[in-house]
């Protein structure tokens, strides 16, 4: 381990643990003594130091333990502005049972997925006013990134569904028990405030039965 790979661990480290562009590596380079910063990036890449998002972005794997990003930093960072949503941040309150392992997000630019190493990526669009409704920032092991609340995700995902037919409270809870499998135990402590917000900008008929059959059944 030269002293040049101890200062390129350093660099990296005060950089961020979100995915890192060419230029501010290729910039970290230099600044440590590497005149031919691409030869060098280039190389990690071929060792497997760096791994490639998409072009000219990259996640760092350090060779002496192994840490990459959690994944929803990766995917705040891969494409933006996007927040977690949809069934991975269902599942990741623990509110559908089964495992979800494509992470889904909402953004406000086009919709777009993303093969990586690190798993797969997709991006969903939403309209802007609705994009930052009900979103929140969860801190993890010194990181931080931003993902839908419990309403929001659920909200996003109702909204997301083609051809979902709801033409009442009761279709409404059978989708939410029968379809999407939550236990109706885990929605009682909801904030129906934010269902609101989403009702009052999206004036979705889907989210008004949502939030009248939790005020009836669930609360």
């Amino acid at each position: 381990m030269t002293d040049n790979d101890i200062l390129l661990e350093q660099k990296i480290k005060e950089l961020s643990p979100a995915p890192i562009d060419h230029g501010v590596l290729s910039s970290a380079l230099r600044n440590i003594g590497y005149k031919r910063p691409n030869d060098k990036i280039e190389y990690m890449v071929k060792r497997g130091i760096l791994k490639t998002l998409k072009r000219g972005v990259y996640i760092y794997v350090s060779p002496y333990d192994g840490n990459t990003p959690l994944k929803e930093i990766i995917a705040n960072n891969l494409y933006g502005p996007s927040y977690v949503s949809f069934d991975y941040a269902l599942y990741y309150y623990g509110l559908i049972p089964e495992p979800v392992y494509e992470v889904t997000s909402a953004t406000v630019s086009r919709s777009k997925k993303f093969n990586t190493d690190f798993g797969v990526f997709s991006y969903r669009h939403t309209d802007k006013h609705l994009y930052p409704v009900g979103v929140v920032i969860i801190y993890k092991d010194k990181e931080n990134f931003m993902i839908a609340s419990k309403e929001k995700a659920l909200c996003d995902k109702i909204l997301s569904v083609k051809n979902l037919k709801i033409t009442g409270k009761k279709a409404m809870l059978d989708f939410l028990e029968y379809d999407l499998r939550i236990d109706l135990d885990e929605l009682k402590d909801f904030n129906i405030n934010i269902i609101q917000k989403c009702i009052d900008i999206t004036k979705s008929q889907k989210l008004k039965y949502l939030i009248s059959s939790l005020k009836e059944y669930v609360y």
